[in-house]
C-alpha cells in the first residue's frame, strides 16, 4: 500500500514545499475482494482515506517532455509532497473543491531530499462521489 512517514517533528533535509503552497490532501486506499461465485467480480471491501499536506500544480513543459507515457491530457495535473508515498492507480482527493485524482506516475527527483512529485489525472465524479 503506502510507505510509512517520518513521525513528526523528525527533520528532514534538503528542499521543502513552502507550507503556504501546501493544503490537506486525502490519499484513499481501496481494499478489494475477488468473489469467483459471484461470477469472478472484484468488489469494493473497504476505503481507508488518509490525510497528508500537497500542492496541485499545473504541468509544465519539461513535465510534457519527460512523461514516460508520452502523453498527457488537458485533465493532468502534478501534486507535490514533502515525503509522502503515493503509487500508481492510487486515489487522491483535493480538500479544498472535493476534486478527486488518480495517480499515474512518480516524477523522480534526484535522492538529495524528500520531496516527491506525481503526475495525477482529474477523475470526474459520480452522483454517488465515487
Amino acid at each position: 500500500m503506502r510507505t510509512p512517514r517520518p513521525p513528526k517533528g523528525q527533520m528532514r533535509k534538503g528542499a521543502q514545499i513552502p507550507k503556504h503552497l501546501l493544503r490537506c490532501l486525502y490519499g484513499i486506499d481501496i481494499a478489494k475482494t475477488f468473489l469467483q461465485m459471484e461470477g469472478g467480480i472484484s468488489v469494493e471491501t473497504e476505503r481507508i482515506m488518509f490525510a497528508f499536506d500537497g500542492a496541485v500544480l499545473p504541468l509544465s513543459n519539461e513535465d510534457l517532455q519527460r512523461l514516460p507515457e508520452g502523453t498527457s491530457t488537458i485533465n493532468s495535473q502534478k501534486i507535490y509532497t514533502n515525503g509522502e508515498a503515493l503509487t500508481p492507480g492510487q486515489l487522491v482527493k483535493d480538500s479544498l473543491d472535493g476534486q478527486i485524482y488518480t495517480v499515474t506516475t512518480e516524477l523522480t527527483h534526484n535522492t538529495i531530499h524528500g520531496m516527491k512529485r506525481y503526475v495525477v489525472t482529474r477523475r470526474s465524479v459520480s452522483a454517488n462521489g465515487r
